[in-house]
């Protein structure tokens, strides 16, 4: 059975990842900021527990945090979820919040690795479309989005923006640079790979904490917006691409081995949207009648994101859910967190 380290165990793209390793036939040990937000993903997952244990790593920027784990633990993988989130009002700076954290990170991680993990075979990290684009107009209209597109976006102009959406964009862009810098400087026994998925939506299968906006994240927020009361007519759509979260675990536990994707950043998934087509998905739901926010017409304005990504999800053998049933999935399970809110 492979022994594999996910980090970011709590979140919601890990959560997927967890769930399609476990039924992979790996052993999945979890990273976690908290020793409760492990408890509550245990809690959460009973099906999980004879093949999933959990790790408190307080800081993923501490070198010495990682050595520790991977000098008493031998893995085969690690997937790599763990990164600063675009929604927390708390960031308030690129350095402190979206640089540092993204590319130490990145670079503690992969450091320690080299050094104490000797059976380690591959390490696969959960990137964002957003170190090739943020999606502005300007940006979509230069053409396809490939596997050697990068965000042209500098961290001074990151800066001068105060913005933090860019914020985010550069950090992952950075966060990414520095990963590619040091395998080809280091030529470490393990191989690299990085996913580049646009948004990312499926049922919430996380923790989450409750409140006005059940805690959802980013994404799960993009869905819940269009039915939650917050917007009369659809609002416009952030970034034009989407996968399933649970297609994206799927492509992570699959790049772990296969030789087509090793030491390369791929796109995966693709596929086209604007929130007027999820708002019309989310209105064939019989328990969302009269909910869902009226036409706005966004999608006049959206430029499609032309997102190469044929040959990655091919070398990945992968086929994807349909739009109708990701948002059925997302918004049937939202509705069960309501009721428990």
């Amino acid at each position: 059975m492979p022994s594999t380290l996910l980090t970011g165990a709590n979140s919601f793209v890990g959560a997927h990842v967890i769930d399609a390793l476990v039924k992979a036939g790996h052993h999945v040990t979890g990273t976690v900021r908290r020793a409760a937000a492990g408890d509550d993903v245990v809690t959460l997952h009973p099906e999980w527990k004879e093949n999933f244990d959990v790790v408190v790593v307080e800081d993923i920027t501490n070198q010495s945090l990682w050595d520790k784990l991977f000098t008493e633990n031998s893995f085969d993988h690690v997937i790599h979820v763990a990164a600063p989130l675009l929604d927390n009002p708390a960031y308030t700076d690129y350095d402190r919040d979206f640089l540092k954290p993204n590319v130490e990170g990145n670079l503690a991680l992969f450091r320690s690795a080299a050094q104490h993990a000797p059976a380690l075979k591959s390490i696969v990290v959960t990137g964002s479309i957003n170190a090739s684009s943020s999606a502005s107009k300007e940006e979509l209209l230069q053409g396809p989005i490939t596997n050697e597109t990068w965000l042209p976006i500098t961290p001074a102009q990151a800066r001068e923006a105060n913005n933090a959406f860019i914020w985010y964009c550069s950090g992952k862009k950075e966060a990414e640079l520095a990963l590619w810098d040091f395998v080809k400087t280091q030529s470490p026994h393990f191989t690299a790979t990085v996913l580049l998925p646009g948004l990312i939506f499926g049922p919430p299968i996380e923790p989450v904490k409750g409140g006005p906006t059940l805690g959802l994240g980013f994404s799960s927020g993009v869905v819940y917006s269009l039915f939650n009361g917050s917007n009369a007519t659809v609002p416009p759509t952030a970034f034009p691409s989407y996968i399933d979260a649970r297609d994206l675990a799927d492509a992570h536990v699959r790049a772990l081995t296969e030789p087509k994707v090793a030491n390369k950043r791929i796109t995966i998934g693709g596929l086209p949207m604007t929130n007027t087509m999820l708002a019309a998905e989310l209105r064939k739901l019989p328990e969302l009648a009269g909910r869902v926010a009226a036409e706005s017409g966004e999608d006049k304005n959206v430029t499609p994101a032309d997102i190469d990504a044929r040959e990655w999800n091919e070398a990945l053998g992968m086929s994807f859910r349909s739009l109708e049933e990701t948002m059925r999935d997302t918004a049937k399970r939202i509705l069960e967190l309501e009721g428990q809110a």
